[in-house]
């Protein structure tokens, strides 16, 4: 039962995960910043991991190699505080001298060439053991040299420390030992003069004179008992190597993973550093507030993330939870056209226009009017886009004759209309491109043509290009009622949307609202819980 409480737990605290996931805007914000620049991040990270192979590659290998020497001294019986002392001072000073000239020098003589070797000795902590580091782009002249080193510091180091006599300790202890011996009758004197003959003030006062006199010879000699031992440690001093250098197999630097690693790093950081540079200087639209922001509309509509794959295939999708959000998307769009009508009763024509290419025109286009068409009404959709036609591809249809071809008064309205599998729903396709299709989109024909269209069905949809890489939107836009703008998120430009509000609100045409299309959902992990 404790089994299945906890697994039970662990399944809520991972669906809370989710949920707060799913529900913190910030976060979700970051994440499909990073998600829809997501190239730019692995080109960054591959760039920079390629570069570090390659610098790794091309930089010169060191070797390192290190031999382990043990200081100690030569003692019989216990070995005492100033026996610690004395080590510690040895092994200091052992590391400063392997580095002195002296040694160097006699390294050069040995090892050659000396000025390339990278030479460090450490003391390893609470040990008695040295070790002697050579650095050396040759890994046999980085053994060899460790290895000399060690060996020219055990040499000389007898003769660095020789002087003084052995025997000097001795002499010293037996002197240190009369004096103590000295020392302590003239403490025993004294101490039988103050409790035997009080009175006698004259020999008491001789008495402690004598032995303060005693106190100072003995701690003389002791100090010079102590410095002559430490002479003697330094003399009888061992230096034994316990581990010889080995020829390093592997370089110490460059160390190729830790560089790839700094560099994953580096191209990781890099990347999304570029991709902040490039939202702070031209932000995207990520938030249904962001949008109502930058375009000062209401969203009147708000499409669903969907497949790329084509026209097709989103009218028949399979999955039917997918079909069922995207139906249900595009039944509150058109019921929030519905109402726009039913205040302005003078819409009958409207432009589907979008700021930049690639933000869904023609799928949102397609799609209202295969809403409405199924809510009863009479609908034509017109493929404006004279130079890149597409929707005639989308539905299977013939693009022979079409829009152009009316224009140019080469066919009939009758003639390039073309009825669908779906009641209520025809579609004018663009026809053949045009080699001048400003001149053509602002010519009497066009204007005749939707006034015509308006007449006869409850609503012309005009699928025009996008807004700014050309002008032919806004030779389309006086001929409409009004129009809607088409926005993606995490794709749309915050200045290129603003730029078109401001150019479409200039043509004097009402700009009823805003779409945003690829919207995310939101609350699914949250419904998940709950259940």
């Amino acid at each position: 039962m404790s089994e299945g409480r906890s697994a039970d737990k662990g399944k809520i605290v991972i669906y809370k995960l989710l949920y707060y996931l799913g529900n913190n805007m910030d976060l979700k914000i970051y994440l499909s910043i990073f998600w829809g620049n997501k190239w730019i991040i692995l080109t960054s990270l591959l760039v920079t991991l390629l570069a570090t192979i390659v610098g790794t590659m091309l930089i010169t290998p060191v070797y390192s190699a290190s031999t382990t020497l043990r200081v100690a001294t030569t003692s019989s019986g216990s070995i005492s505080y100033y026996d610690y002392v004395s080590i510690d001072r040895l092994m200091n000073t052992y590391t400063k001298i392997a580095t002195s000239g002296p040694i160097l020098e006699e390294l050069d003589h040995r090892v050659n060439p000396i000025d390339d070797l990278d030479v460090r000795v450490s003391m390893i902590s609470s040990t008695e053991l040295i070790q002697i580091t050579v650095k050396n782009t040759n890994p046999y002249v980085a053994r060899d040299a460790a290895n000399a080193l060690a060996e020219i510091l055990i040499e000389q180091s007898q003769e660095l420390y020789s002087g003084g006599e052995k025997s000097t300790t001795e002499i010293l202890l037996e002197q240190l030992t009369f004096a103590e011996e000295e020392l302590r009758q003239a403490h025993l004197a004294y101490e039988t003069l103050v409790t035997d003959s009080p009175g006698d003030t004259e020999s008491i006062e001789k008495a402690s004179m004598l032995v303060n006199l005693k106190t100072g010879t003995y701690e003389t000699l002791l100090n010079q008992y102590e410095q002559a031992r430490l002479r003697e440690v330094l003399r009888s001093n061992t230096i034994t190597i316990v581990e010889p250098a080995l020829l390093p197999q592997e370089p110490a630097q460059p160390k190729l993973g830790l560089n790839i690693l700094v560099g994953a790093v580096v191209g990781l950081v890099g990347g999304l550093g570029l991709v902040f540079l490039f939202e702070y200087l031209n932000p995207r639209l990520y938030t249904i507030d962001q949008v109502e922001e930058v375009t000062e509309l209401s969203v009147i509509g708000k499409i669903p993330a969907m497949s790329r794959r084509g026209i097709t295939t989103l009218l028949y999708l399979r999955n039917k939870h997918r079909r069922a959000a995207y139906k249900e998307a595009f039944q509150k769009f058109n019921s929030r056209i519905s109402q726009l009508r039913t205040n302005d009763h003078s819409i009958k024509s409207l432009l589907i226009t979008s700021a930049s290419p690639g933000e869904g025109k023609s799928t949102v286009a397609t799609h209202l009017a295969l809403t409405m068409a199924q809510a009863g009404l009479k609908v034509i959709l017109i493929d404006g886009d004279l130079r890149r036609p597409t929707l005639h591809k989308l539905h299977g249809l013939s693009n022979e004759i079409g829009l152009s071809s009316f224009l140019n008064k080469q066919a009939t309205k009758t003639q390039i209309t073309q009825n669908t599998r779906y009641e209520n729903l025809a579609i004018i396709p663009s026809g053949p491109v045009a080699a001048n299709p400003m001149e053509l989109l602002g010519s009497s024909q066009m204007i005749t043509l939707i006034a015509s269209l308006s007449s006869k069905y409850d609503l012309v949809l005009l699928d025009s290009p996008a807004f700014l890489p050309v002008g032919d939107a806004l030779l389309l836009a006086p001929l409409v009622d009004a129009m809607i703008l088409i926005v993606r998120q995490n794709i749309s430009k915050e200045d290129t949307v603003r730029e078109a509000c401001k150019q479409l609100t200039d043509t004097n045409k009402k700009l009823i609202g805003v779409v945003v299309n690829d919207t995310k959902q939101d609350g699914s992990y949250y419904a998940y819980l709950r259940k």
